[in-house]
């Protein structure tokens, strides 16, 4: 699939004010649609079925439904930022089988056997919600997946199926450059985050709601539209670049300074290049993320 170039000046021809200043959600999902490309859309679209209607759960800003919407029948987008919704309305707006709206979900406003397939894209880490600093993370967004993933069954057609795009422990610890200059203080909270579908406890909610995994694939592509070693070091010095990431919501404040240090620190004494090949060569190994496949039994 075409990438889009990046507008690096976007990002480092800002004042000090814009690069230093809060990102309102119009600002924040602009950026986020600029510095992010579509991650693993030929596998995804391997899945779909002609004739599909389709539900892209946590759509951001419409990337992946512009694709979906070259396969499926119809397509309709959900997100809980109106903001992006509002991008994916103007991104999609010449095509008529794609539809959008603010909602979320864990309380999807659909009738139940709406869709034949519901996909989940580097969603299910994002719903811990205001408890990303609490000890009780990881109950809290144990909770928040088994309701995603039940209202994912309820509007799903008997045979119909789930797609799920996640991110493992050891994929960010290999191929997100920025996740080895994370304070090791992070690392438990963020290490809860990323191992989530990776343990028994997901394998059994996937049972016990009636699913049976098909398939699975590893891209070896990147979720950002990337620039050139130092650059896109720098990038990371703004804030609205770090909006594209979730894991630097999990930061404290005094984690986000000790990561800002470091990133000074690289590009000081000239490590950008090798902090970079180094993320490269664990995507090449390890992938950035994984696309799951899996079919709901029919009743």
């Amino acid at each position: 699939m075409p990438r889009k170039p990046c507008n690096i000046e976007h990002y480092l021809k800002q004042d000090d004010n814009q690069a230093g200043g809060d990102n309102n959600s119009d600002q924040s999902a602009a950026q986020y649609n600029q510095a992010r490309s579509p991650f693993g859309v030929k596998e995804i679209l391997g899945f779909v079925r002609p004739g599909d209607v389709v539900l892209d759960a946590g759509c951001g800003t419409g990337q992946h439904a512009r694709y979906l919407a070259e396969v499926a029948n119809k397509v309709v987008g959900i997100d809980t930022d109106s903001a992006r919704i509002a991008i994916a309305k103007e991104h999609c707006q010449d095509l008529d089988n794609a539809s959008f709206e603010v909602a979320s979900v864990t309380k999807l406003p659909f009738e139940d056997g709406s869709f034949e397939l519901v996909l989940l894209a580097q969603v299910l880490h994002h719903l811990g919600g205001e408890d990303v600093h609490s000890a009780q993370t990881s109950t809290s967004l144990t909770e928040q997946c088994e309701r995603a993933i039940a209202e994912a069954k309820r509007v799903l057609k008997p045979g119909g199926r789930l797609v799920l795009v996640t991110t493992s422990r050891e994929q960010r610890r290999q191929a997100y450059w920025h996740f080895n200059l994370f304070p090791e203080s992070a690392w438990e909270r963020l290490d809860s985050v990323w191992s989530l579908t990776e343990g028994v406890w997901f394998t059994s909610l996937m049972e016990k709601m009636g699913f049976t995994i098909t398939g699975n694939v590893t891209p070896g592509e990147s979720h950002w539209i990337e620039a050139q070693d130092e650059q896109m070091v720098r990038l990371s010095l703004d804030p609205g670049w770090r909006s594209t990431d979730v894991a630097f919501a999990l930061l404290t404040p005094a984690e986000m300074s000790q990561f800002v240090a470091q990133v000074e620190a690289v590009l000081g004494d000239g490590s950008a290049k090798e902090l970079i090949n180094g993320a490269l060569a664990g995507r090449a190994s390890h992938g950035e993320a994984t696309v799951y496949v899996y079919d709901l039994k029919s009743e």
